[in-house]
């Protein structure tokens, strides 16, 4: 409450009662809109782009909006899609957002309505994280970089969860196209909000043959899942990946039971009407419900299922969730996802050589192991810290975290960076590029030391890329109290980098062509691969040959002396049970002589499953 007054009285003083100008003013395939004028940039916010999914469009690829009459206002957000409350998608209790969520948002720098149609400025896509279950457009600002770099940014929402991706035979029976029957819902989201700006951007400035699409966590996954897609071919003409997977789960696991193990990589549609099932009271339990919906028509499970509210079918899916399965994500159906999954397209000739850019944080894993009770004890937050609700009180064991972390955050580099650039490479695809964020001034509070708790962690980087962020009262004092200045800094120049790119396929030394030059990825040995981005005290823009392989993290592990040998399995164990691109088994039978396949994980599974229930990840 208190946000929203004193965002009323900014608004206020800033702009009187309305900061719409006529020169926001902006003829669309659908009709006309006005948005909002913020000095150096304007922006429109809550633009529809499909019809609202809900009904009969429950389980539909999207449907473009339809026109309307007259003027509409587009200076307000419109609800995030619909999704589970709580810190990560952890709360059992309360749920957000609606069915009724798809309305991008474009910013551009302060053009009146003639000369946007002079202008033919690069376009960028953002595509928001949070495992495919929680996020929303809202929450990112890139007012800085449009205003400083003059480009023109969309931010776009997409279905979530078991609304966005769903595979179960009654829904590929009752669809009307290919793209109905995919299951790739939240995927055919974001290609649709791809054809929206190919015949609206033009009206803001924008040059359609200039479109860049970048996500981070699960919209880096979303993004790469834009490149393997044949839909998207030519909606876009590069591509930066910010800690993304590039895995997808079995199509049969999608679709089909569990087995009797409960190991999955997909959430299943069956079971997920299973649940629905025994919530309806028609079962008592899973054996029964499959009987049920063995018995049902497939028009009758199709109707059933469009007949209940998000809540239910997203509590549905939560109950259905199997042992393993990873993050909600795309599924290789064929028609929106090739078959052969997103990994054959870093290799397929038929794959467009767009540049790309992929990149991932030093410390990733840091900030969900920070979440662990095994690893951190968390207690209420006090102060002026309270608002927070809770905080990490201390790290049980540091060197044990410090370790564990570091292999997760250097596989991660492995699966999302440089494994694909190397085969990108090896293809022909020569515009490819590499980072590594690192910046991990964090200050101590509490006694806690944040550096060391989550250091350059997974997301960090959005502050730094958006900029707003950084001037916020509780960033200033929870992330940057001691550094803020060079955090500035390395924020212009992350801004300046990834500008560039979008201007012309590579970062090269920034929009000012001031910076360090980032070179394309080499796979020479010894050929600086990757630009570490920090902060100039801390080593600064700099390009390393940082590269990890399997059998170079392994052979670490192995002599590891911070972990004993059983910590050394069961770190191998949970890099590979946790995974969405497991441990190859010749590296795991391998590894210390073959002893780690004889020892028994029951407790860590039971402790992974537990923690992996309780967090939606990403």
């Amino acid at each position: 409450m208190n946000k929203l007054i004193i965002g009323f009285l900014i608004g206020l003083l800033l702009y009187g009662c309305d900061n719409t100008n006529p020169d926001t003013a902006r003829k669309l395939k659908q009709g006309m809109i006005t948005g909002s004028d913020e000095g150096a940039s304007f922006n429109w916010k809550g633009i529809a782009f499909a019809e609202p999914p809900t009904g009969a469009l429950r389980w539909r690829a999207p449907r473009p909006a339809a026109a309307w009459e007259g003027t509409r206002s587009a200076t307000e957000f419109r609800s995030a899609c619909f999704q589970p409350g709580g810190l990560f998608g952890g709360s059992d209790e309360t749920w957000s957002g609606s069915e009724d969520c798809l309305y991008l948002n474009v910013w551009s720098p302060a053009l009146t309505k003639d000369e946007a149609l002079t202008q033919k400025l690069p376009v960028m896509m953002w595509i928001h994280g949070g495992a495919n279950v929680i996020g929303s457009t809202d929450s990112y600002d890139p007012s800085q970089l449009v205003e400083k770099h003059q480009v023109i940014v969309v931010t776009v929402p997409y279905r979530m969860s078991s609304l966005g991706w769903f595979r179960h035979p009654a829904f590929r029976q009752d669809g009307t196209s290919q793209a109905d029957q995919s299951g790739n819902y939240g995927t055919l989201d974001t290609i649709l909000a791809l054809n929206w700006i190919k015949e609206n951007i033009t009206s803001f400035g924008g040059d359609v043959d200039n479109v860049t699409i970048f996500g981070e966590s699960a919209g880096g996954h979303n993004v790469i899942a834009l490149f393997a897609s044949p839909l998207a071919s030519g909606l876009f003409d590069k591509v930066i990946m910010q800690s993304g997977i590039v895995s997808v789960p079995a199509l049969a696991a999608a679709e089909n039971y569990y087995p009797d193990s409960y190991i999955s990589d997909a959430i299943s549609g069956r079971e997920v009407i299973n649940e629905l099932l025994i919530q309806d009271g028609q079962a008592n339990n899973r054996e029964q419900a499959k009987e049920i919906q063995d018995a049902m028509a497939l028009e009758d499970i199709a109707r059933f299922a469009r007949n209940k509210t998000p809540t239910e079918l997203l509590s549905a899916e939560r109950a259905a969730r199997p042992r393993k399965a990873g993050m909600t994500r795309a599924f290789p159906d064929g028609h929106v996802i090739r078959s052969e999954g997103i990994e054959a397209s870093f290799t397929a000739s038929q794959v467009p050589r767009t540049p790309i850019i992929l990149g991932t944080n030093r410390d990733e894993s840091k900030l969900f192991n920070a979440m662990n009770p095994r690893l951190v004890t968390w207690g209420e937050a006090g102060g002026l810290y309270s608002v927070i609700g809770r905080m990490p009180l201390e790290i049980l064991r540091p060197a044990y975290y410090d370790a564990i972390s570091e292999y997760g955050s250097e596989f991660w580099k492995l699966r999302a960076a440089d494994r694909p650039a190397s085969q990108l490479v090896d293809s022909g695809h020569s515009d490819t590029f590499v980072y590594r964020f690192d910046w991990d001034e964090l200050p101590e509070i509490n006694n806690v030391d944040y550096a060391r708790l989550i250091g350059a962690g997974h997301a960090l980087e959005l502050l730094f890329l958006f900029g707003t962020a950084l001037d916020s009262t509780l960033v200033k004092q929870l992330v940057v109290r001691d550094s803020h200045p060079e955090a500035k800094i390395l924020s212009e120049q992350m801004q300046s980098y990834w500008a560039e790119f979008a201007y012309t396929g590579a970062p090269g030394r920034g929009r000012n062509g001031d910076l360090p030059m980032w070179s394309q990825w080499s796979n020479e040995p010894g050929a600086a691969k990757t630009m570490i981005l920090d902060s100039a005290s801390d080593g600064g823009l700099t390009m390393l040959d940082v590269a990890y392989s399997e059998a170079h993290l392994l052979d670490r592990l192995a002599t590891d002396s911070r972990l004993t040998a059983r910590e050394q399995c069961e770190t191998l164990f949970g890099l590979s049970y946790s995974s969405d691109d497991d441990i190859s088994s010749e590296s795991w039978n391998s590894f210390a002589d073959g002893t780690c396949s004889g020892l028994d994980y029951s407790e860590l599974i039971k402790q992974i499953d537990n923690r992996e229930g309780n967090s939606d990840g990403d």
